[in-house]
């Protein structure tokens, strides 16, 4: 009983201060990415 009350609350530390999940968290970080990546892109095709 007293391991699961440590695990449980090793568990919700280990949350993200944002999102609520780490693989929401991942998702966003790798949207940005790739919203940077698409307007690094057409910045470049633009001033060409």
């Amino acid at each position: 009983m007293e391991n699961e009350h440590i695990k449980d609350k090793e568990t919700d530390q280990e949350k993200p201060p944002v999102l609520k999940s780490w693989r929401r968290l991942y998702t966003a970080v790798l949207l940005n990415l790739a919203l940077l990546i698409v307007l690094f892109y057409l910045f470049t095709k633009a001033f060409e």
